[in-house]
């Protein structure tokens, strides 16, 4: 993608070629902070959170949680993340929420989290994502997302939030039309998966 900014009437995403080395702003609740796995989803989150400049300033507080993937507060400051599921993608989805916001111009919604969270950057298009269809083509048999597909999900996602910008109300439905067409063409868009760690 380069390192050009993503801009839109409201928001504006930059989409550079390598993260950010500066230090996120978090807090983890203790739950976390006592966890096996807290070092890895810390790792995980610093590297999501490079990409999310909109946070700089924040302090953002991460804990545990069971009952799903993951969990936000719209529009607030928390995300809560499940520790068998740390996804690269589960959490930048829970980032876009706390965008959703009219300062920041993300539409309400989990499919529109979907997007949004798609069009950031493809190294974090790790795993399906859980409310916008993409094409099986796209997943290897691990229920991983191909590197290829990962670009395609990122590209596409892109192209629909611009075409939101522009005035298409049916932006969602475009992401998932453009990606079965572009698979119909080009089945072999499906190469290496990404490495589990950027």
């Amino acid at each position: 993608m380069g390192s050009k900014p993503f801009v839109t009437p409201q928001l504006t995403f930059s989409f550079p070629d390598k993260a950010d080395t500066a230090a996120p702003s978090f807090t983890v609740t203790r739950p976390l902070r006592s966890h096996r796995k807290c070092n890895h989803i810390i790792r995980r989150v610093t590297y999501v959170r490079s990409y999310f400049p909109e946070l700089d300033g924040v302090t953002v507080k991460i804990g545990l949680t069971r009952a799903a993937s993951g969990m936000a507060v719209m529009g607030g400051c928390e995300i809560w993340l499940n520790p068998a599921r740390t996804s690269y993608h589960t959490i930048a989805h829970e980032f876009v929420h706390l965008l959703q916001t009219s300062a920041f111009g993300v539409p309400q919604g989990e499919k529109s989290c979907d997007v949004f969270s798609l069009a950031r950057h493809w190294t974090l298009n790790d795993v399906p994502p859980s409310y916008v269809k993409i094409p099986a083509e796209l997943i290897d048999l691990d229920g991983k997302i191909r590197a290829e597909g990962a670009r395609l999900l990122c590209d596409v996602a892109q192209e629909a939030v611009l075409r939101r910008a522009e005035g298409l109300r049916s932006y969602i439905a475009f992401f998932e039309k453009r990606l079965r067409e572009a698979t119909a063409f080009s089945p072999a868009a499906i190469s290496p998966v990404i490495a589990s760690e950027v």
